[in-house]
């Protein structure tokens, strides 16, 4: 069951002309996104941020019950992850009109699983709902078959510096076929927190995970994803 709320770190709850939604994948709990939401807050100073869990959250879930949430989460990601139009990508454009009528600067942002819900909704927001100019950002997000559209060019696929087994998953072009010839608009690796491995790494893009690198600095891996965002898209409020 999709899931959505306005974070906290919002610096605008009511009309405005930016708003950003981030998109959960599998497992994830309610607070994944508020550190990064936080770094959004500090560069969009007039933008509602809405976090959108289209498999539902984790929270308060243990043991067993854990175990069924995912069946049923990667079941949902199978049906997602092969075609365009689902319930969860109809739900969120919903939950993105109601959120964003009449607004300027639309920016989904996806991770994991939620990477293709964010690519297929905002397609589906442009072609449906007559909503132009979407800026889609998929994270640590799986491959999968898109067309060849100029929609693509306001799609950015990003990935770390170490090997994320997700995004080794499933490929833009599908072999032989004429339709499905497409590719992301831009691909970018980020250097992120170098002491998570595994599915450590994978879990971390959004989080605050501190890390000082050569040059003795500070860093965070939601500092440094954010900012790279906001670098390819700064439309402001």
């Amino acid at each position: 069951m999709t899931e959505a709320f306005v974070s906290s770190h919002s610096t605008r709850t009511g009309p405005c002309r930016t708003v950003i939604f981030f998109f959960a994948g599998v497992l994830t709990y309610r607070n994944n996104f508020e550190a990064a939401a936080r770094e959004i807050a500090k560069r969009y100073h007039d933008a509602k941020i809405v976090m959108i869990f289209p498999y539902g959250m984790a929270n308060g879930i243990a043991g067993s019950a854990l175990l069924r949430l995912l069946a049923r989460q990667l079941t949902q990601i199978g049906y997602d992850f092969t075609r365009e139009q689902s319930r969860r990508v109809a739900t969120a454009a919903e939950i993105i009109r109601e959120h964003a009528a009449a607004v300027d600067h639309i920016i989904l942002i996806g991770h994991s699983a939620g990477g293709v819900v964010a690519y297929r909704t905002g397609l589906y927001l442009e072609e449906t709902c007559g909503f132009p100019q979407v800026q889609v950002f998929a994270v640590g997000c799986p491959k999968f078959f898109i067309k060849d559209i100029a929609y693509n060019e306001r799609f950015t696929y990003i990935t770390g510096q170490n090997p994320d087994r997700i995004t080794q998953i499933g490929r833009w072009r599908k072999p032989g076929s004429k339709l499905y010839r497409g590719k992301p608009g831009r691909e970018l690796q980020i250097e992120f927190n170098p002491g998570h491995q595994g599915w450590r790494f994978h879990a971390s893009y959004f989080l605050d995970s501190v890390w000082t690198d050569a040059n003795e600095v500070f860093r965070s891996n939601s500092e440094e994803l954010i900012a790279r965002i906001h670098d390819m898209y700064s439309g402001e409020c």
